[in-house]
């Protein structure tokens, strides 16, 4: 993939409210010798949340819109590290009529097929940490390994799985629209996935892949104030580069 265009697609949670995310990404595709199509003001909302509220018509059309702006850019390959663009690119626009003339994946798949070619290499990291898996890549994708296997490559990162992961992981209570319908809830929802499944790893970091997890388990770990490391797998591929 290192000479394709690439098009990294930040996504409005990482865009607006996880700054620090968006630029770890740079730094690190610019660290793998790759220098990003950034679409800045252009970009846009994906529509999944249009499409996950039930707002179908209103996908479609902003879906167009989209679509127009980034065949204008003529990518390979867009590259997105939030859970819900990669569903809305992937399983969303084919629902809705559209094909793609570009290849779509999560930032853990792209980094994992430049670990494959040899391209990626790197440094140690002492860590114990746990994955958690976001329920739109995981559940509504099935993208388990890739994330897990870029953590895996990393040196002296030790990954422990929760009791309930993959399929079986509890949703951080941020997707679906709930964080903006029922903030309380959310949190509560966030606070048992600690409690419940983290805390007992003895991990000393929680992992994600995706924003809104990233968010909502942010804001739990400081209400209750938990001594707990948060990163996105974006930030910890940074560090190890």
């Amino acid at each position: 993939m290192i000479g394709e265009s690439i098009l990294y697609w930040m996504g409005c949670i990482t865009s607006f409210r996880l700054s620090s995310i968006a630029k770890a990404a740079v730094r690190a595709f610019n660290k793998m010798g790759i220098n990003p199509i950034l679409l800045g003001e252009e970009e846009g909302c994906c529509s999944n949340p249009l499409l996950s509220l039930g707002y179908v018509k209103e996908a479609k059309e902003n879906a167009e819109k989209v679509l127009r702006v980034l065949e204008s850019k003529r990518p390979d390959v867009l590259v997105t590290g939030c859970a819900g663009c990669y569903k809305a690119f992937t399983y969303g626009f084919q629902s809705l009529g559209f094909k793609l003339n570009f290849k779509v994946l999560h930032f853990s798949q792209f980094v994992e097929e430049l670990i494959k070619q040899g391209k990626v290499r790197f440094k140690e990291l002492k860590l114990k940490a746990s994955y958690h898996d976001p329920c739109e890549l995981g559940r509504l994708c099935n993208v388990y390994d890739p994330p897990r296997n870029v953590l895996k490559a990393i040196p002296a990162l030790q990954l422990v799985e929760m009791a309930a992961t993959r399929n079986l992981a509890r949703c951080c209570g941020a997707g679906g629209g709930l964080f903006a319908l029922a903030p309380r809830v959310t949190l509560e929802l966030g606070l048992i996935r600690i409690r419940k499944d983290f805390l007992p790893t003895g991990a000393e970091a929680l992992i994600s892949a995706c924003p809104s997890c990233y968010m909502n388990f942010r804001y739990v770990i400081a209400r209750e104030g938990f001594s707990i490391k948060l990163y996105d797998i974006i930030e910890v591929v940074d560090m190890c580069l």
